[in-house]
C-alpha cells in the first residue's frame, strides 16, 4: 500500500478524533491506538512481512472511514446501505458485510475481521547450488562455453637457440537447456474466499517446485532430459572407511589445488552437517579448531576455513556411518566447477477448462534450465568405500 493511503488513514484518525471524541482523553487514546495498529499492519503488508489482506474488504473499510469523518453514519449508509449491527451478536459475524457498524456499542466503525491471514504449508528443502555455482542466461537451445583444455608451457632455451611454438589448447563445453514445468491448481472457492493473497501463493508454489527439482538435478542429475549433476562427474576421493572422521575431511580438502581453496565451500546433508558438528565438538578428537560456528543469521558456519551449506539431496547420516558407494560431501569452488544455464523465456498457460466440471483452475508454468560440470578439478566428492 502506498504512502498516500497511509496518509489518508492518519488524516482519518484526526477526523474521527474531532468528530466523535469530544474531550474524552481515554476514548481518544483508545481510538488513536486502534488506528495506529491498522497503519502498522498496512505498512507491514506493503513490505511483504504479512500476507496481504482481502482487497475489497479493506478498501471498503478505508473508504467508509473517509465518509464517516465527513458525514457520519448517514453518509456511510447512503453508499453501503443499512448494515447496522450490535457488538457480540451473530449478525456481527456476517461475512457479507464489507463494512460493519457498532452503533449501540462504541458508536463507531468496526475494523474488518480479516485484514490478513496466513497459509499453513509444508517447508521445501532447497539445494544451495544456485547460490554458489556460476549462473548464466541464454536464448539458445544450447549454451556453448569456451574452455581451455591445455595450458601454455614455457621452455628453457640455450643462447641463440630457436624456440619451439607453444600455445594453449581451447575447446567448448555444450550445455543443453531442458524443459522444466510445474502445475498449480486451485478451486473457485479458494479464489473467492481466500483471505491470503492467492496470486502470491501461486507464484511462491511455482518457485518452490522449480527450486526443489533443479536442486536435485544439479546434485544427482543424469543429463537425460535434465541437467547433469555433480556427483559422479567431479574429482573423486575414496575414504577406504565406512565412518566419517576429521582426518578424512582434511585429506579430502587437500585433493583440489590451492587456487580453488580461495572460494571453496562444503556441501552436506543437514544430518551429516549435524554429525560434523558433534564430531568437532567431541572431547576425544581435540580438533575444535576445525569448526567456526556462525552467530549471524544467513551466514554459514565454516569448516576448515570454508563455509558449509546444507544440501538435502546428498546422503545424510547423523551417526557418521555410511554405506559403500554413498556420497555424503562435496567440496570445492563451485563457481569455477559448475555452470547453471537459464533460458530467458518463461511461459504460463492458464487452463480453466480441463477440470471445469469441478470448478478447478490449472496453471502451468514452464521454463528451461541446464547444468553441467565444466571444470572437474575444481570440485571433489567424498565417496564412501570399504576398507
Amino acid at each position: 500500500m502506498n504512502a498516500k493511503v497511509v496518509d489518508s488513514i492518519r488524516s482519518s484518525v484526526d477526523g474521527l478524533r474531532t468528530a466523535i471524541l469530544t474531550g474524552n482523553k481515554q476514548a481518544e487514546e483508545r481510538w488513536q491506538k486502534r488506528f495506529d495498529e491498522l497503519e502498522f499492519q498496512v505498512k507491514r503488508s506493503a513490505k511483504g512481512d504479512v500476507a496481504p489482506s482481502r482487497g475489497a474488504e479493506t478498501k471498503a473499510f478505508l473508504d467508509a472511514v473517509k465518509l464517516y469523518t465527513k458525514g457520519g453514519i448517514a453518509a456511510v449508509q447512503q453508499k453501503y446501505g443499512d448494515m447496522t449491527v450490535t457488538r457480540n451478536t451473530p449478525s456481527d459475524k456476517k461475512s457479507s458485510n464489507l463494512v460493519r457498524f457498532d452503533i449501540t456499542g462504541a458508536g463507531a466503525l468496526l475494523m474488518p475481521e480479516e485484514l490478513s491471514a496466513d497459509i499453513n504449508k509444508q517447508i521445501v528443502e532447497i539445494s544451495p547450488v544456485m547460490q554458489v555455482a556460476k549462473v548464466v542466461s541464454t536464448d539458445a537451445p544450447v549454451f556453448r562455453q569456451t574452455q581451455r583444455n591445455s595450458s601454455l608451457t614455457a621452455a628453457w632455451l640455450a643462447e641463440e637457440a630457436t624456440g619451439t611454438k607453444t600455445k594453449d589448447g581451447y575447446g567448448y563445453v555444450d550445455i543443453p537447456v531442458h524443459k522444466l514445468a510445474a502445475r498449480v491448481a486451485w478451486t473457485i472457492e479458494q479464489e473467492q474466499d481466500s483471505a491470503y493473497n492467492l496470486e502470491s501463493e501461486i507464484n511462491e508454489s511455482i518457485r518452490e517446485q522449480f527450486d526443489k527439482t533443479l536442486g536435485t538435478a544439479f546434485i544427482n542429475g543424469n543429463g537425460v532430459g535434465k541437467p547433469t549433476g555433480m556427483v559422479g562427474n567431479v574429482t573423486n576421493f575414496d575414504t577406504s572407511s565406512l565412518s566419517l572422521t576429521t582426518d578424512l575431511l582434511i585429506e579430502m580438502q587437500a585433493q583440489i589445488k590451492t587456487f580453488y581453496h580461495q572460494n571453496a565451500s562444503w556441501m552436506a546433508n543437514r544430518q551429516t552437517y549435524a554429525y560434523l558438528r558433534s564430531l568437532v565438538l567431541s572431547s576425544t578428537n581435540g580438533l575444535q579448531y576445525t569448526w567456526e560456528p556462525s552467530f549471524q543469521a544467513g551466514v554459514p558456519s565454516r569448516l576448515l576455513g570454508s563455509p558449509v551449506y546444507e544440501a538435502p539431496d546428498l546422503v545424510g547420516r547423523t551417526s557418521g556411518n555410511f554405506t559403500a558407494g554413498q556420497v555424503p560431501l562435496l567440496y570445492g569452488d563451485f563457481s569455477y566447477g559448475y555452470t547453471v544455464v537459464r533460458h530467458s523465456d518463461f511461459y504460463i498457460i492458464n487452463d480453466i477448462y480441463s477440470e471445469a466440471s469441478q470448478f478447478v483452475t490449472n496453471l502451468y508454468a514452464m521454463s528451461r534450465y541446464g547444468g553441467a560440470v565444466v571444470r572437474d578439478e575444481a570440485i571433489v566428492q567424498m565417496t564412501i568405500t570399504a576398507p
